[in-house]
C-alpha cells in the first residue's frame, strides 16, 4: 500500500472515529445526572480527603453534572470548547479560593474523566460494537482534554492569591479593613486595589453575616459571574463581612444564594461604585442585619429600610410598638394574635382582603371586621398613609422581638 493510500485510509478512520465519538456523546446527554451520581459515589469511596469538600458546590452532583454536560457538548460540537475551558478556569479559581489542594482537585477530575471515558466506550459497545476498535483513535484526544484541563486549573491556582482577608493576616487584609472602617483616602484605595487584585472603581456590595464557617464553602458559587470576586473579613464577635465584587451580577442574585446557607442571617448593603465607598455599604449592611427575623433570612438594605431603621434602635422600636399597639395589651392573647395576624396577612397580600382571606382560610368579611377592630383599638386608619406606616413598623418590631 502506498503512503498516499495509507494517509487516505488513516484520514477516513479518523473521521469515522470522530463521528462515532459524537454519536456516543449525543446518546449520553440524557444521562448526565446518572453519570454525575456515579462520579460522586466513586469519589466518596475511593478518594481520601474528598469528603472534607463534599459540601462544596463544584464537588456536588450538580457541579459534576455541569462539567460533564459541558464536556459532552464540546464532543458533539467543537464550538462549545471555549465555554468549557472558561468554566474549568472558574472552577479552578473557586477551589483555590476555598483552599482545596490542587492535587486533590486534579484527582477529582481524573476520576470524573475515567467515568466519562468508560461510559463512552460502553455506549459504543452497546450500540455499535463493530466499530469499537475505532475508539482507540479518539483516546489521545480525550487525554489531550485531560492535559489541557490540568493546565487550565494550574494557571487558575497561580492567578488566585492566598486568602488575604483574615484579620491580622497579610497587609492586604489590613488595607481592606481600613476601607470598611472608612479610612479611604486616595492612597489607601490605590494600595488596596493593587494588593487585593480588584478594580478600584468596580461594583461592590458588603454583606454582614451572623456565621463564618457555614459561608466559606457556599458563597463563591454565587458570585461566579463575569468579573466577580469575594473577599472576607471577620466581624467583631461573630460572623464576617463579605465584600463582593459583583462584576455583571445584581445584588439580588448574591442575596438569593445566601438564603440557601443553613442557619445564616445576613444584611446586604447597597451596591457602591468603588472601594472608597465600601464603608457606606458596610454600615448599611449592619443596619439591615437586625431586620432578619429568622435563620435563613437575608435583608437587602434597599428593600428593608424601614425595618432596618426600627431594628437598629431597640429603645426607639419599643417606644413605637408600645405607643401604637399598646391598646392591644389588655386583649386576650388569642384575640390579639388574631388581629395582628390578619393585619400581617393583609399587608403581605398587598392590601387585598380577598387574598388575605384565602391565605387565612376564612371569609373576606372576617378579614374586614378584624381590620376595622384594629383601627378602632389603635386609633389609626389603614386608609391614612402615616397611620399605616406606624402600624407596619410596630408590627415589624413585634416580629423581630418574637424571633
Amino acid at each position: 500500500m502506498s503512503v498516499r493510500t495509507e494517509d487516505a485510509a488513516t484520514a477516513r478512520d479518523e473521521a469515522a472515529a470522530s463521528a462515532l465519538l459524537r454519536e456516543a456523546a449525543q446518546r449520553m446527554r440524557g444521562r448526565v445526572d446518572e453519570l454525575a451520581a456515579r462520579v460522586t459515589e466513586r469519589l466518596r469511596t475511593e478518594v481520601p480527603g474528598f469528603m472534607d469538600h463534599a459540601d462544596n458546590p463544584d464537588c456536588s452532583p450538580e457541579g459534576f453534572a455541569t462539567i460533564i454536560r459541558m464536556h459532552l457538548d464540546r464532543l458533539v460540537d467543537p464550538g462549545c470548547d471555549v465555554a468549557a475551558a472558561l468554566h474549568m478556569g472558574m472552577v479552578g479559581r473557586r477551589q483555590a479560593a476555598l483552599g482545596m489542594p490542587p492535587e486533590l482537585l486534579q484527582h477529582v477530575l481524573s476520576v470524573g474523566g475515567a467515568v466519562l471515558w468508560q461510559e463512552l466506550v460502553d455506549t459504543v459497545a452497546a450500540h455499535d460494537p463493530g466499530r469499537l476498535t475505532l475508539m482507540v483513535r479518539v483516546a489521545p484526544r480525550m487525554w489531550g482534554f485531560r492535559e489541557r484541563n490540568a493546565a487550565i486549573l494550574a494557571e487558575a491556582y497561580r492567578e488566585t492569591p492566598d486568602d488575604d482577608t483574615v484579620a491580622g493576616g497579610p497587609p492586604a487584609a489590613t488595607l481592606l479593613v481600613a476601607l470598611l472602617d472608612g479610612r479611604s483616602d486616595a492612597m489607601a484605595v490605590r494600595a488596596a486595589a493593587q494588593a487585593l487584585g480588584v478594580p478600584a472603581d468596580g461594583r461592590f456590595a458588603v454583606a454582614a453575616t451572623t456565621a463564618r464557617t457555614a459561608v466559606r464553602a457556599a458563597v463563591p458559587a454565587a458570585v461566579s459571574g463575569t468579573g466577580s470576586r469575594l473577599l472576607r473579613v471577620p466581624r467583631d464577635g461573630a460572623g464576617e463581612f463579605l465584600v463582593v465584587l459583583l462584576g455583571d451580577r445584581p445584588p439580588e442574585a448574591f442575596a438569593s444564594y445566601l438564603r440557601t446557607v443553613p442557619g445564616l442571617r445576613a444584611g446586604v448593603g447597597p451596591v457602591v461604585a468603588g472601594l472608597s465607598e465600601l464603608h457606606r455599604s458596610r454600615v448599611l449592611a449592619e443596619l439591615a442585619l437586625p431586620a432578619c427575623a429568622a435563620d435563613g433570612e437575608v435583608a437587602l438594605w434597599e428593600e428593608r429600610i424601614p425595618d432596618a431603621l426600627v431594628a437598629s434602635d431597640r429603645l426607639f422600636a419599643g417606644e413605637l410598638a408600645g405607643r401604637v399597639l399598646g391598646p392591644l395589651r389588655d386583649l386576650p392573647e388569642e384575640e390579639r394574635d388574631s388581629l395582628l395576624g390578619t393585619f400581617a396577612a393583609w399587608m403581605d397580600c398587598d392590601g387585598s382582603p380577598r387574598a388575605a382571606a384565602e391565605r387565612m382560610d376564612c371569609h373576606r368579611n372576617t378579614v374586614l371586621n378584624r381590620l376595622r377592630r384594629l383601627e378602632l383599638l389603635t386609633g389609626r386608619r389603614l386608609t391614612h398613609p402615616r397611620d399605616l406606616v406606624d402600624l407596619t413598623l410596630a408590627l415589624d418590631v413585634l416580629r423581630t422581638d418574637a424571633a
